[in-house]
């Protein structure tokens, strides 16, 4: 007989996001259902793509124990990537009834067909404290898409040139009036 191992419970709200993310990454896809409530609601824009005659943009929803659009097959269809899911806690907001917790999630790596896979957003779950002390998920966003450089190019990128003091690469800044650009503007 097998050795069953009870998923962890979460006793902090946003302990339940991160329980969720480590057991998707090591492939436990019961123990990421286990932090959510029976009928708890995911709604998530994979991509941004739309659904029928939602305009783009529209989320999806999966609710728990509703068919193929499930919570199970949405967080089976993250699992089967492979790849760590880490999240980052940014807000916790909490009474002893609800609390809403902010974060980011992130997705980075080789996927199992080879192709490099970035991807990242911002999201939010509602969560509710259980009898048993435990927090569990009732309603969950995900925004992932594709990640952006950390440090996007400058648009339109600065010259020397420039006719308009402290905007691009050159020129006397009103923090630094001292500043002269390395070659002289021809006048």
């Amino acid at each position: 007989m097998p050795d069953v191992i009870e998923p962890p419970a979460a006793r902090r709200p946003e302990e339940a996001l991160e329980l969720v993310s480590q057991a998707l990454s090591d492939g436990d896809l019961e123990a990421a259902l286990a932090q959510y409530e029976k009928g708890a609601l995911l709604a998530y824009w994979p991509l941004c793509l739309s659904r029928g005659d939602d305009p783009p943009g529209t989320p999806r929803r999966a609710i728990d124990g509703e068919g193929d659009g499930d919570v199970r097959s949405t967080l089976a269809c993250v699992m089967e990537l492979r790849l760590p899911l880490s999240v980052r806690i940014a807000t916790v907001l909490e009474t002893p009834e609800l609390a809403l917790v902010i974060c980011e999630r992130r997705v980075a790596g080789t996927g199992p067909d080879g192709a490099r896979v970035q991807l990242s957003g911002h999201g939010c779950a509602v969560l509710r404290p259980q009898p048993d002390g435990a927090w569990r998920i009732a309603a969950d966003a995900w925004r992932v898409g594709a990640e952006l450089p950390l440090d996007p190019a400058e648009i339109p990128p600065g010259t020397n040139g420039d006719p308009v003091p402290s905007e691009g690469q050159s020129g006397a800044s009103p923090l630094n009036p001292d500043a002269r650009p390395k070659h002289p503007v021809p006048g």
